[in-house]
């Protein structure tokens, strides 16, 4: 997507989950898509042009309107299936990414004498 804007967003991270803050101000919800693509999330959407009276001629504007892309890389330990979002009411979108746990110690199984002669 060309030259859409960078937009800022949060990480969050313990040792259990990741949590990312993106803030969509002017993005409609209708619009918002999120998916994963080559190990990242992908989030598109659309910031929508505000309705404005006929007779009102712009003095000034700033604000990027039009289609947003943005791309975040997802770490290795990643539950790709047990991602999920929420959209608060002040249009943040809260993405929770949890990771998988890997044990500190392995436990090692003991055979008794008789599984032994059976091997």
């Amino acid at each position: 997507m060309p030259d859409t804007p960078k937009i800022p967003f949060d990480i969050f991270e313990s040792p259990q989950e990741i949590l990312i803050l993106l803030p969509l101000g002017g993005v409609t919800p209708e619009s918002l898509d999120v998916q994963i693509s080559d190990y990242q999330l992908l989030v598109t959407g659309d910031r929508a042009r505000p309705d404005v009276r006929p007779e009102l001629v712009a003095a000034k504007t700033d604000c990027y309107r039009g289609p947003i892309e943005l791309r975040i890389d997802l770490p290795p330990k990643t539950m790709f299936h047990e991602i999920h979002c929420r959209l608060t009411r002040e249009n943040i979108l809260e993405i929770i990414v949890p990771k998988t746990t890997v044990p500190t110690k392995i436990k090692i199984e003991k055979d008794s004498p008789a599984r032994a002669a059976q091997i």
